[in-house]
């Protein structure tokens, strides 16, 4: 299934049945998630696309997406960065390695923070590694 990776994990946030999830990129580089809000980045063809819950939302309720120009991503002792967007819209993605505990114990090989203009998320992004022993 081409970008299962986006339905995964909208499912694994408890998205509601009626709730119709999307593949906002082609050809996905990246992709990272969070919660409280819930939060969905994708990184791929020729964007970076954010879709974000309400403050305290949750991926069943209302959200929003929000797509920037995709920049090649630099890496710095290790942890990508990709920036995007002009004075009033930014966006900054940053992936630092070392196991992350996602929601649903799912682990993810990155650390992830997205900033926007002001406001911070925080999440897990990149493959995921497995999920937490019982």
């Amino acid at each position: 299934m081409r970008n299962a990776a986006p339905l995964a994990a909208l499912l694994l946030l408890g998205a509601c049945a009626s709730y119709q999830p999307h593949a906002p990129v082609s050809d996905v580089q990246y992709n990272a998630l969070g919660h409280d809000p819930f939060w969905l980045l994708s990184i791929g063809d020729d964007r970076i696309v954010l879709t974000l819950g309400d403050e305290g939302g949750r991926a069943d309720g209302g959200v929003i997406t929000v797509a920037y120009p995709r920049s090649l991503p630099r890496t710095v002792n290790g942890v990508r960065h990709w920036q995007s967007g002009d004075s009033t819209g930014t966006i900054s993605v940053e992936a630092r390695p070392g196991t992350c505990q996602g929601a649903g114990d799912r682990t993810y090989e990155h650390h992830v923070r997205v900033r926007l203009s002001g406001r911070e998320l925080t999440g897990c992004g990149g493959r995921e590694i497995g999920e937490k022993a019982a």
